[in-house]
């Protein structure tokens, strides 16, 4: 396990406590040893970056003190989801002590959070070597790896993870989505099953989970895992708009679209929630909503072939045929394989758009 930085016990006292931990005193390193502590609001976090600023930025004050400010400050700052700040005070204690896992572990996380996998990875390598049986190292490093599309790389992670603790939820949640990408649903599915086992509030777990039974036909099954989802958090957009796709594969676009809504509602910005909603539209004859939602898909991501593609066909169904034929061409540029039938699509439609 990562271990918090240790710090000098006849260091002169100032607020620790605060900076530190509400129960730390200035020679306690048992700090966070994995990601942040319990969330707080912005004025605590404020409230401890000021704190630890005054014991990180003192030249005077003894280094591994600074250094284990400059932790915690970077811990608040993730608490505020500050993390180019975070980033730079893992540095700051990183330079003053480089053999300090649990810094480059954290860093690692930061850089992860804002898309940069490589420098994620690198962080990780770093964590690894100081600590080689950091299961959650391996893991997110494993993270990391597939979402680079390296899933190779991801699985032994995964499965190193797991060595070093079987009881690594995430780990299991990695390798079961490892799995999927490869094809192997049965895999996948006993690895989301262990997961939620060791964690059932595993939301990856449960929402990966139940798109692999919808894809194996399991939709009562696929729908008690989006309740669950649901029922430990209300307030996940993501979920409402994942069972709003497994009404739409029953053909229950009622419950589709205020699934979709809902998720909107939460998450103004979610592709899926416009996307799948769109389709529920068209499904019920409504092309101009549909076309509209669609529309607000690609505004919020002029990448995602599968809606481009949709509507294509919806509005080839609503003859009009030019701006049919753009959304085609735009679709097949960006996915050739998945959207390379859109001109036939277009030629043969039944009304009933479908994604690619």
């Amino acid at each position: 396990m990562l271990g918090a930085l240790t710090a000098p016990s006849s260091a002169v006292r100032r607020d620790y406590a605060l900076c530190f931990g509400d129960e730390k005193g200035s020679d306690d390193d048992s700090g966070p040893i994995y990601g942040n502590e319990a969330s707080v609001d912005d004025g605590a976090a404020d409230r401890r970056i000021a704190a630890c600023s005054v014991i990180a930025e003192d030249p005077t004050e003894a280094l591994l003190l600074r250094a284990k400010a400059y932790f915690y400050r970077a811990s608040a700052r993730n608490d505020k989801e500050d993390w180019d700040g975070a980033i730079a005070d893992y540095g700051e204690a990183i330079a003053i002590d480089p053999k300090q896992a649990a810094a480059y572990f954290n860093r690692g996380a930061d850089w992860y959070n804002k898309g940069d996998d490589d420098r994620a990875i690198a962080d990780f390598d770093v964590t690894i070597s100081l600590e080689p049986s950091a299961s959650e190292a391996y893991s997110s490093r494993g993270a990391a790896f597939l979402r680079k599309g390296n899933i190779d790389a991801a699985m032994v992670d995964y499965q190193q993870a797991i060595e070093a603790d079987a009881q690594n939820s995430a780990a299991h949640t990695g390798l079961g989505q490892a799995w999927d990408r490869k094809g192997e649903r049965d895999k996948a599915s006993a690895e989301y099953d262990e997961a939620i086992r060791l964690d059932p509030t595993d939301m990856i777990a449960l929402l990966n989970r139940a798109l692999n039974r919808l894809n194996r036909g399991e939709f009562d099954q696929a729908m008690a895992d989006y309740d669950a989802a649901i029922g430990i958090d209300p307030k996940s957009a993501e979920a409402y708009a994942n069972r709003s796709a497994a009404w739409l594969s029953k053909d229950g676009w009622l419950r589709a679209i205020a699934d979709a809504s809902k998720a909107i509602q939460l998450d103004p910005a979610i592709v899926d929630g416009y996307y799948f909603r769109g389709l529920a539209w068209a499904s019920n004859g409504n092309k101009d909503r549909a076309i509209a939602d669609f529309g607000k898909a690609i505004e919020l991501d002029a990448n995602d072939a599968r809606s481009w593609f949709v509507r294509s066909l919806t509005r080839a169904l609503s003859g009009d045929a030019t701006g049919a034929a753009a959304d085609c061409r735009k679709a097949i540029a960006l996915d050739p394989e998945r959207a390379g039938t859109c001109g036939d699509q277009l030629a043969g439609g039944d009304g009933k758009p479908t994604s690619p």
